[in-house]
């Protein structure tokens, strides 16, 4: 769907210099975000306590399958400072600067094999326990030293047959 240049100003959320056109948004899937963080931090992070995060990039795999699918759950997620962190990914969000979006419209909740798949590429470093309270995966947030991964993933995916959508800065 094209959009005229007056319809993609009037649908853009805008955070850290991200743009997400709302109208893409719609319905819902699994969704990954890439975010950079700078130096290395200490984070307190709910129940898990203290976790030292390593300057580099984040992934980490979410769904959203609710009653306000990808526009809500993203929109959650570009909002920073929050009033009041909910999910562990609200922690780390609030001290590392969201650089990519990638979405995913299929049927099926992904963020399972998509954390996974994270998981298994060579330079991925697992934060153990975070974002998967709610589910049996060691972890739903990876660390990486560079951009490579993207292509690594995005590569893994298509072979699957999953299609990505990728907004980014």
């Amino acid at each position: 769907m094209l959009l005229t240049d007056w319809q993609q100003k009037q649908l853009k959320m805008q955070s850290d210099g991200l743009s997400l056109p709302l109208n893409i948004l719609e319905g819902k899937g699994t969704y990954i975000l890439v975010l950079n963080l700078n130096k290395e931090t200490v984070i307190s992070v709910g129940r898990l306590g203290n976790l030292k995060f390593d300057k580099g990039y984040y992934a980490y795999a979410g769904s959203a399958f609710g009653s306000g699918g990808l526009k809500s759950r993203i929109k959650h997620h570009l909002i920073s400072p929050k009033k009041r962190l909910h999910w562990h990914i609200d922690y780390l969000r609030e001290a590392a600067e969201l650089k990519h979006v990638w979405v995913s419209y299929h049927g099926e909740r992904l963020e399972h094999e998509w954390a996974s798949a994270l998981g298994n590429i060579a330079s991925a470093k697992r934060i153990q326990n975070f974002g998967c309270s709610d589910c049996k995966c060691q972890s739903h947030l990876f660390h990486f030293r560079t951009l490579k991964f993207m292509q690594m993933f995005h590569n893994q995916m298509r072979e699957k047959g999953y299609q990505i959508v990728m907004f980014s800065h």
